[in-house]
């Protein structure tokens, strides 16, 4: 069993297959089964973010679906030293992006998104796409 990371982008698409039809998100959970879920807080804020709360039943109901991870000094840690690189680098990438990728490499599970192009930017980032 394995930890995986995932953003908003994820959750959206995965809540938008629950309304349409299962697609690229819900294949993926599907060949990840024994994997263990997780969002950080950022993602959860991001997500409750379209539904106006994050008690709306909807809303929790999908958040209910990963486990969350913690904020902690570690991953304050790696958004200063990720964010403090990509400034210097002129690289900066949204600061939401940038707390998500730091919770990733705090907690050392890869991030699964269909953002590379934006998270490829952060150095040794693991980055799973679906």
């Amino acid at each position: 069993m394995s930890d995986l990371l995932f953003d908003t982008c994820y959750l959206i698409d995965l809540e938008r297959e629950l309304r349409c039809g299962a697609g690229t998100a819900h294949q993926f959970l599907t060949r990840q089964a024994g994997d263990r879920p997780w969002i950080c807080w950022t993602v959860a804020g991001e997500f409750a973010e379209g539904f106006g709360s994050i008690q709306e039943p909807a809303c929790a109901a999908m958040l209910g679906k990963f486990d969350i991870l913690e904020m902690n000094e570690a991953t304050a840690g790696c958004y200063a030293r990720i964010t403090a690189d990509l400034r210097r680098k002129s690289l900066l990438i949204g600061a939401n992006d940038l707390w998500i990728a730091a919770a990733a490499q705090a907690s050392g599970f890869p991030l699964v998104t269909n953002n590379a192009a934006h998270f490829s930017r952060v150095p040794g980032l693991k980055l799973v796409g679906y």
